[in-house]
Protein backbone atom coordinates (compact mmCIF):
# COMPACT_ATOMS: atom_id res chain seq x y z
CA UNK A 1 0.00 0.00 0.00
CA UNK A 2 1.29 3.45 -0.91
CA UNK A 3 0.37 6.53 1.07
CA UNK A 4 0.89 9.90 -0.47
CA UNK A 5 2.20 12.55 1.92
CA UNK A 6 2.56 15.54 -0.38
CA UNK A 7 -0.16 17.89 -1.61
CA UNK A 8 -3.28 16.21 -2.95
CA UNK A 9 -5.88 18.19 -4.84
CA UNK A 10 -9.45 17.64 -5.87
CA UNK A 11 -10.93 19.32 -8.91
CA UNK A 12 -14.30 21.00 -8.98
CA UNK A 13 -16.64 22.29 -11.64
CA UNK A 14 -19.38 24.87 -11.87
CA UNK A 15 -22.16 24.54 -14.41
CA UNK A 16 -23.63 27.72 -15.86
CA UNK A 17 -26.51 29.05 -17.89
CA UNK A 18 -26.16 32.09 -20.14
CA UNK A 19 -29.21 33.85 -21.55
CA UNK A 20 -28.38 36.59 -24.03
CA UNK A 21 -30.39 38.98 -26.17
CA UNK A 22 -28.40 38.58 -29.35
CA UNK A 23 -24.75 37.64 -29.50
CA UNK A 24 -22.86 36.92 -26.29
CA UNK A 25 -19.78 39.05 -26.78
CA UNK A 26 -16.96 40.55 -24.73
CA UNK A 27 -18.38 44.09 -24.68
CA UNK A 28 -21.76 42.91 -23.42
CA UNK A 29 -20.05 40.75 -20.78
CA UNK A 30 -17.68 43.48 -19.53
CA UNK A 31 -20.57 45.98 -19.39
CA UNK A 32 -22.64 43.49 -17.36
CA UNK A 33 -19.79 42.86 -14.92
CA UNK A 34 -19.26 46.61 -14.56
CA UNK A 35 -15.48 46.59 -14.91
CA UNK A 36 -13.84 49.72 -16.28
CA UNK A 37 -11.48 49.16 -19.21
CA UNK A 38 -8.65 50.71 -17.17
CA UNK A 39 -9.22 48.41 -14.18
CA UNK A 40 -6.32 46.19 -13.14
CA UNK A 41 -8.88 43.35 -13.05
CA UNK A 42 -9.96 43.65 -16.69
CA UNK A 43 -7.73 40.76 -17.81
CA UNK A 44 -9.27 38.48 -15.19
CA UNK A 45 -12.75 39.09 -16.62
CA UNK A 46 -11.54 38.81 -20.21
CA UNK A 47 -10.16 35.38 -19.31
CA UNK A 48 -13.45 34.44 -17.63
CA UNK A 49 -15.31 35.49 -20.78
CA UNK A 50 -13.01 33.30 -22.90
CA UNK A 51 -13.61 30.39 -20.52
CA UNK A 52 -17.36 30.82 -20.93
CA UNK A 53 -17.07 31.04 -24.72
CA UNK A 54 -14.83 27.98 -24.92
CA UNK A 55 -17.03 25.72 -22.82
CA UNK A 56 -20.57 26.83 -23.67
CA UNK A 57 -22.95 25.18 -26.13
CA UNK A 58 -26.47 26.06 -27.21
CA UNK A 59 -28.79 24.63 -24.54
CA UNK A 60 -30.44 21.94 -26.67
CA UNK A 61 -27.06 20.78 -28.04
CA UNK A 62 -25.65 20.61 -24.51
CA UNK A 63 -28.61 18.45 -23.52
CA UNK A 64 -27.86 16.06 -26.39
CA UNK A 65 -24.15 15.93 -25.48
CA UNK A 66 -24.86 15.17 -21.82
CA UNK A 67 -27.75 12.80 -22.52
CA UNK A 68 -26.05 10.29 -24.80
CA UNK A 69 -27.17 7.46 -22.50
CA UNK A 70 -30.78 8.71 -22.78
CA UNK A 71 -31.09 9.02 -19.01
CA UNK A 72 -33.44 12.00 -19.44
CA UNK A 73 -36.53 11.66 -21.58
CA UNK A 74 -36.92 15.39 -22.26
CA UNK A 75 -34.91 18.59 -22.18
CA UNK A 76 -37.12 19.78 -19.34
CA UNK A 77 -36.35 16.67 -17.25
CA UNK A 78 -32.66 17.18 -17.93
CA UNK A 79 -32.65 20.80 -16.73
CA UNK A 80 -34.64 19.95 -13.59
CA UNK A 81 -32.30 17.08 -12.70
CA UNK A 82 -28.92 18.33 -13.95
CA UNK A 83 -28.95 21.72 -12.22
CA UNK A 84 -29.43 22.21 -8.48
CA UNK A 85 -31.71 25.14 -9.22
CA UNK A 86 -33.25 23.43 -12.24
CA UNK A 87 -36.87 23.86 -11.19
CA UNK A 88 -36.24 27.58 -10.75
CA UNK A 89 -34.22 27.93 -13.96
CA UNK A 90 -36.41 25.91 -16.31
CA UNK A 91 -39.15 28.56 -16.69
CA UNK A 92 -36.47 31.21 -17.35
CA UNK A 93 -34.86 29.02 -20.01
CA UNK A 94 -38.14 28.16 -21.74
CA UNK A 95 -39.31 31.78 -21.62
CA UNK A 96 -35.99 32.97 -23.08
CA UNK A 97 -36.22 30.40 -25.88
CA UNK A 98 -39.80 31.44 -26.67
CA UNK A 99 -38.61 35.06 -26.97
CA UNK A 100 -35.84 34.10 -29.39
CA UNK A 101 -33.03 34.75 -26.94
CA UNK A 102 -29.85 32.72 -27.08
CA UNK A 103 -29.54 30.16 -24.28
CA UNK A 104 -26.25 28.43 -23.56
CA UNK A 105 -25.22 25.81 -21.03
CA UNK A 106 -21.71 24.82 -20.04
CA UNK A 107 -19.25 24.41 -17.24
CA UNK A 108 -16.10 25.81 -15.73
CA UNK A 109 -13.48 23.44 -14.27
CA UNK A 110 -10.98 24.19 -11.54
CA UNK A 111 -8.28 22.21 -13.33
CA UNK A 112 -8.50 24.45 -16.43
CA UNK A 113 -6.31 27.19 -14.97
CA UNK A 114 -6.29 29.76 -12.22
CA UNK A 115 -9.15 31.91 -13.48
CA UNK A 116 -11.62 29.05 -13.87
CA UNK A 117 -10.37 27.60 -10.60
CA UNK A 118 -11.05 30.88 -8.80
CA UNK A 119 -14.58 31.16 -10.17
CA UNK A 120 -15.34 27.52 -9.24
CA UNK A 121 -14.93 28.35 -5.55
CA UNK A 122 -18.26 30.11 -5.21
CA UNK A 123 -21.65 30.59 -6.80
CA UNK A 124 -22.41 33.78 -8.72
CA UNK A 125 -24.96 35.50 -10.93
CA UNK A 126 -24.17 38.26 -13.42
CA UNK A 127 -27.24 40.14 -14.59
CA UNK A 128 -27.71 43.18 -16.79
CA UNK A 129 -29.99 44.34 -19.58
CA UNK A 130 -29.83 41.69 -22.27
CA UNK A 131 -27.59 39.26 -20.35
CA UNK A 132 -28.13 36.78 -17.53
CA UNK A 133 -25.41 34.39 -16.33
CA UNK A 134 -26.28 31.96 -13.55
CA UNK A 135 -23.31 29.99 -12.20
CA UNK A 136 -24.74 28.76 -8.91
CA UNK A 137 -24.14 25.11 -9.69
CA UNK A 138 -21.60 22.95 -7.88
CA UNK A 139 -19.46 25.67 -6.31
CA UNK A 140 -16.94 24.28 -3.83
Amino acid sequence: MKIRYDFVTNSSSTSFIIISDGEFNLKKFIDAVGIEKESPFIDLYKDLFESFKYSMSPAREYYEQCNSSREYSTFEDFVKSWFWYGKELLPKILDAESQGKQVFLGGLRSDNGEIEGFFCTDEFIIEADGLHIDARENGW
